[in-house]
């Protein structure tokens, strides 16, 4: 069984010294330095591989250089190994020579068929860490690399439990198989095998589902797969789910697509929860719920709910306890057909609003501000069903309608013309048809 840095082997070859300086400011003749502040000048490609990378200041000044070589029995300190894999093979914004790493491309195909060397177009300088592990030998990379595995190998040092006896990529990864490693092969589904606990989900999931690993998944399908492990769910909820998404994530290619798509699940798995609680409050709620479950994304109204209702209750509760003391206590009635009465708590306004499916919510403020008067008439034998909100503004009737804001019925438009008659409450402003109503 081969190791795995267990035992690492002294420096055999000494790297010649050069002036670091110099070859940074050599390095600006190169057109691709200029492309970038970050370039990795490779100066030198035989009998070894030679180069400095360097940062360049606004006025093009060298402000970091370091230099990197590529030479078997020769190994960089740890700092070293950590700085490249940051800074070039990480780093997208790095520029290099690409006519030089096709060059050295071409040379290892040919003289070291062993290394399994693969040309990284997207992420050229991948190959240079390939390069650099095969010549250290016996390290996760270089069993990573030449499997195939190019992303898992540039992240594995993220991995928490690197299992440096592992004789083969699956013993690194806990047990996964290798059809599991391939279709994970991409930046977000090595972060998604960092953590043990995930390795393990992983692994029951392939379990339940091995079709679900057959192809190769992209880095939004990984993320979302992320997404939902840390949800707490079980691997057959994540499987489900996952499959249910799969196709429409396969044309994500963009971190910004993932993030915007990761973004709306987050919304709507919060919104499922506001639903579940406001569910279990009131069956006009639940009623409400079921209604617009498949729209909720585009309603302000469940936001709304759980504000006014989940959030901030006893205080709205006080509001309008508060902002009532200030009303006419005669405007209540209670007669043998209708009564009329002020909503009393938040609830009772959300309730109305989500009932009749009007705009009441954003009524709430100027209630309580005692900008407007709204007041709700029922019929006296099913007092706790909304009917009919009447909404009285600078001492006139406003508005008076059913629920989808539909027309009172000519006996009903006349029981309130004799309310407000009752009432010193004019009339003349609304006149109980939704299409001529101008509501100011």
């Amino acid at each position: 069984m081969r190791t795995l840095e267990l035992f690492p082997e002294k420096n055999t070859w000494t790297l010649p010294e050069i002036d670091e300086y110099d070859y940074a400011l050599l390095a600006l003749k190169d057109v691709n330095a200029g492309q970038n502040d970050q370039f990795l000048y490779i100066f030198r490609t035989e009998p070894y591989i030679d180069s400095i990378y360097v940062e360049y200041d606004s006025l093009n000044h060298p402000c970091s250089v370091r230099r990197f070589a590529f030479h078997e029995g020769y190994r960089w300190d740890a700092e070293d190994e950590e700085y490249f894999i940051e800074h070039c093979v990480k780093e997208e914004k790095c520029s290099y020579n690409g006519g030089v790493i096709d060059e050295i491309y071409e040379r290892c195909l040919k003289e070291r068929p062993e290394w399994h060397v693969k040309r990284y177009y997207t992420k050229s300088l991948r190959l240079l860490d390939h390069i650099y592990n095969c010549m250290r030998k016996n390290t996760a990379k270089e069993m990573l690399y030449k499997a195939g595995l190019d992303e898992l190998a540039a992240h594995v040092d993220d991995i928490d439990e690197l299992n440096l006896l592992a004789s083969k990529p699956s013993e690194i990864y806990d047990g996964i198989t290798m059809k599991v490693l391939r279709s994970l092969n991409c930046s977000c589904g090595a972060a998604l095998l960092e953590k043990k606990a995930r390795r393990d989900f992983v692994k029951d999931l392939n379990q339940k589902f091995p079709d679900l690993f057959k192809e190769r998944l992209n880095d939004a399908q990984c993320s979302y797969l992320m997404y939902l492990i840390k949800g707490d769910l079980t691997a057959g909820e994540v499987g489900r789910l996952f499959q249910a998404r799969r196709r429409n994530l396969s044309y994500l290619w963009t971190m910004s697509q993932v993030d915007l798509f990761l973004q709306k699940e987050m919304q709507e798995d919060q919104i499922r929860k506001i639903c579940k609680v406001l569910e279990k409050m009131d069956p006009i709620y639940r009623d409400y719920v079921k209604d617009i479950y498949f729209d909720i994304l585009y309603s302000d109204n469940i936001k709304h709910l759980e504000y006014y209702l989940l959030i901030h209750r006893e205080e709205y509760d006080k509001l309008i306890r508060r902002s009532n003391r200030k009303r006419d206590y005669n405007l209540q009635e209670r007669g043998k057909d209708y009564y009329v009465r002020y909503p009393q708590t938040i609830n009772d306004l959300c309730r109305e609003a989500v009932y009749m499916r009007n705009c009441l919510m954003t009524y709430i403020d100027a209630i309580i501000k005692n900008d407007t008067t709204v007041l709700f008439m029922r019929k006296a034998d099913d007092v706790n069903t909304p009917f009919i909100t009447l909404e009285i503004f600078g001492g006139k009737l406003m508005q008076a309608y059913h629920h989808f804001n539909e027309d009172c019925t000519p006996d009903e438009a006349e029981w309130i013309r004799n309310y407000c008659k009752r009432h010193n409450i004019g009339t003349d402003k609304f006149k109980f048809n939704a299409d001529v109503d101008e509501l100011f």
